[in-house]
């Protein structure tokens, strides 16, 4: 089954490396592309009883992808904006006096 083995992988812990984490994404939407692709193709009116059981537990299955790839999200986010802020930092360091002070502005009474 799709979701199943979708949600096994899932279960995976995201990749350290950039080039892991990249395949790993893909590989989270490739797997979600086919499952998208079966979903059409079920005819609901035809199924017999143990379809229709193991179609409720796919649905349950379905919550439990979902807080998954939720949990996946919310790693991704974290991971830019942390890199965001080392852009920033990186930025800051490499041109300090770029941009506003953190003290305020000074002003030379004298000169005016």
């Amino acid at each position: 089954m799709a979701t199943s083995s979708l949600y096994q992988f899932a279960l995976e812990p995201l990749p350290e490396d950039d080039d892991a984490r990249d395949q790993f994404i893909a590989h989270i939407d490739e797997q979600l592309a086919s499952r998208e692709a079966l979903i059409p193709k079920i005819d609901r009116d035809s199924l017999t009883e143990g379809e229709k059981k193991l179609g409720d537990e796919l649905v349950k299955l379905n919550e439990k992808l979902n807080v998954q790839l939720s949990v996946i999200r919310s790693d991704i986010q974290a991971n830019l904006s942390e890199l965001k802020v080392k852009k920033q930092t990186g930025r800051r360091y490499e041109n300090p006096y770029d941009g506003p002070t953190a003290d305020g502005v000074f002003f030379d009474k004298r000169g005016v």
